[in-house]
């Protein structure tokens, strides 16, 4: 990234305390000398820059360099002054991030009063650097609250430059915080102000974070679109840093198995580091080309590459979040385990990484549960029992947070629009005083013609809602008869249905009393006998028939119920409803109505009903239309279907019931075409259908 600061790789130069010591004296009167009149001397300025630069500040060696710079007093020396601080703050965002928070908000602070282009730089730089002791200590919440309050302030002050920031490291914490969603949307918020600017160098590192976290989505068109995108526009203005681009260019064509892809960005990106010679980029490389061996199988080689890059992270002091992504060897050292069939190891190895990674909680998951399958594989179920559940707590809190950030998010911008708004009225109001002062005679005049015309537009509107009053409740009437009709037209496509099922207890009811008058006559003629025995035999066989002529009769009068209660308006009491029994008759209902219809349709029914469920308070005509009326739109599905795809296609339509708690879920399946994706949205208006028109 280019900027009019010194902005330095983010990285600490390892030395022992008493040469430290010597080369921060040394820094201190090179910059005394610098500041020693209104003009900088330039040579010793940048011989004492040099010195600090990487070095690994102690508080006090912090706190006598910020009084050197308290030196640079003149207003052509702030630059300079903040130049120093600049570089003092990057070591002490490593050493004591908790310091450097406090101490970067100050300086924030005290830039946000001035206006000159020098604390305009300042103000920017520190905006842009304190993110990283947020997002490596404990306080990312306080981070994404400070960097929401100062986005408002600036986006009121105007401040584009500092708006387009606060955008930018917004969508780093969205990125942390497992909402890549809103991290992309930042990102591209934080663009539209790079447009207005014409920074081009951000507008390329804004693209290139975007497609990073395409890649954490896993949305890899995405991704390589927008990483090729910041490869090409990098290479237009010969800037440098495209190593992050191809990085995660490379990862993708792992993510796709594409391992000559891969190896070809690994290179690329291993020269384009080289002229930076930067660690934090190395370290990067070094861990991607590292799984691009385990890939590959040439798992020594990746072991020594990530034993490397451990090197490199302890010589320069890397954070896990670094400005090129997470750093973190251990998860791919466990991979390369894995890999080797040393499943202990890689377990250790994943623990070491979920303690290293902080707060950086999408990562964090990622082990939890890799973990657990490895305890599951090795057999160790308790343990990969006891891993799953803190996997799936820190879930839980990954997505309440992310609720939580989502309202935090949604309430600032609202205060931001209103706050907006009330400018612009502001600004309204004091054009339109000026245009009175001005034009006060013929804004007067003005005003007695639209006084005249609001009169008369208002009786106009008076008597115009008086007829849409009028016809709104003629149509409200006329959706409540129309709704009635419905249930009628459904009744009615019904009565084959139901004519069929009461058939069936009505032969009984016929047949049985064939059989009792048959009966009857050989009673008469064994009574005529003498012989009793047989007469109670028969008798007995009579009763039971009359007993089963009752069954059947109260069945078919149970049906004319149904029939009746469907027809008739709900009377919204709630009466104990056998839940199975109700959706298993209308299942034969409305297959058999459509049967009635088509004597060629046959369909496989299938019921799956829970037994605990027993009798439920509910308005049984209600929830019986409901269930009808999804049953006959499965029928009518699975039918249209069966009509184009005859003798390959066979129709199946299933009921079931179960109970989840104090509720019960009724669930009808079908296997017909389904309703298209952009109708979806409308399926709950009144009057919608996806059936043809007269259907």
């Amino acid at each position: 990234m280019k900027s009019t600061l010194k902005i330095l790789p983010f990285l600490l130069l390892p030395v022992f305390a008493n040469a430290q010591q010597s080369k921060i004296d040394s820094a201190i009167m090179l910059y005394n000398i610098s500041a020693g009149s209104n003009k900088l001397d330039t040579a010793s300025f940048d011989a004492a820059y040099n010195l600090v630069r990487g070095a690994t500040l102690t508080d006090s060696q912090f706190e006598q360099l910020e009084a050197v710079a308290s030196n640079y007093k003149h207003s052509k020396l702030l630059y300079s002054a903040l130049d120093l601080l600049a570089v003092a703050f990057e070591s002490l965002s490593i050493t004591n991030p908790a310091k450097a928070i406090n101490y970067g908000k100050l300086q924030i602070e005290k830039l946000d009063k001035l206006n000159s282009p020098e604390a305009a730089n300042g103000r920017r730089y520190f905006i842009y650097m304190l993110r990283l002791p947020f997002r490596n200590s404990n306080r990312l919440e306080e981070g994404f609250q400070y960097y929401t309050q100062k986005l408002n302030e600036y986006k009121i002050r105007n401040d584009s430059i500092c708006v387009m920031e606060c955008y930018h490291v917004l969508g780093g914490f969205y990125g942390v915080s497992g909402l890549l969603d809103l991290a992309i949307y930042n990102l591209k918020k934080s663009n539209t102000y790079c447009d207005t600017l014409k920074n081009n160098s951000r507008w390329i590192g804004n693209i290139g974070f975007i497609g990073y976290h395409y890649l954490l989505k896993g949305d890899k068109k995405e991704c390589l679109k927008f990483c090729r995108l910041s490869v090409k526009e990098s290479l237009k203005i010969s800037l440098g840093g495209n190593s992050f681009d191809l990085i995660s260019m490379a990862r993708l064509m792992l993510l796709n198995n594409q391992l000559d892809s891969a190896a070809y960005y690994v290179k690329l990106a291993k020269e384009d580091a080289t002229s930076s010679n930067d660690p934090l980029i190395m370290s990067s490389i070094l861990q991607t080309e590292a799984l691009f061996k385990i890939q590959s199988g040439s798992l020594a080689e990746a072991d020594s590459l990530l034993k490397e890059c451990w090197q490199v992270i302890s010589e320069y002091n890397i954070p896990v979040h670094s400005p090129v992504g997470t750093i973190a060897p251990d998860y791919y050292l466990a991979q390369l385990r894995i890999k080797q069939n040393k499943f202990d190891e890689a377990i250790a190895l994943l623990q070491s990484d979920i303690k290293r990674l902080s707060n950086k909680r999408v990562d964090i998951l990622r082990d939890y549960k890799l973990m657990a399958e490895l305890y599951q594989k090795t057999g160790r179920n308790d343990k990969a029992a006891e891993t799953y559940a803190i996997f799936f707590t820190k879930q839980d809190s990954l997505l309440a947070d992310q609720d939580k950030y989502r309202a935090i998010s949604f309430e600032a911008e609202q205060q931001m629009n209103e706050k907006e708004q009330s400018i612009a009225t502001l600004k309204n109001q004091n054009e339109i005083a000026a245009l009175s002062r001005n034009f006060l005679i013929g804004i007067a005049a003005l005003l007695v013609l639209l006084a005249a015309g609001l009169y008369h537009r208002f009786h106009y509107k008076k008597k115009a809602n008086l007829i849409l009053e009028k016809t709104l409740t003629d149509l409200k009437s006329t959706q409540s008869q129309l709704i009635q009709s419905e249930k009628m037209a459904s009744l009615g496509e019904l009565t084959a249905g139901i004519a069929h099922e009461i058939q069936n207890p009505l032969n009984f009811v016929n047949n049985f009393s064939e059989v009792n008058t048959e009966l009857i006559d050989e009673l008469e003629q064994e009574v005529n006998k003498g012989n009793f025995e047989e007469v109670k035999l028969l008798a007995k066989d009579i009763k039971e028939n009359e007993q089963k002529i009752n069954h059947h009769g109260k069945r078919a009068g149970d049906i004319v119920k149904g029939m009746l209660q469907h027809s008739r308006s709900s009377s919204g009491v709630k009466e104990p409803t056998n839940i199975n029994a109700l959706a298993d008759e209308y299942l034969r209902l409305a297959y058999h109505g459509l049967r009635a219809k088509d004597k060629s349709f046959n369909a496989t029914m299938k019921t799956d009903f829970d037994e605990s469920i027993g009798n439920i308070n509910v308005v049984t005509q209600d929830i019986g239309r409901v269930i009808l009326n999804l049953i006959t739109n499965a029928f009518y599905a699975v039918s249209e279907k069966l009509k184009a795809e005859s003798g390959k296609y066979e129709p199946i339509v299933s009921v079931n019931t179960k109970k989840e708690g104090n509720k019960v879920l009724i669930s009808v399946h079908d296997n017909g075409n389904g309703i298209p994706q952009k109708i979806l949205d409308k399926i709950f208006q009144p009057f919608f259908t996806t059936k043809p028109t007269g259907q």
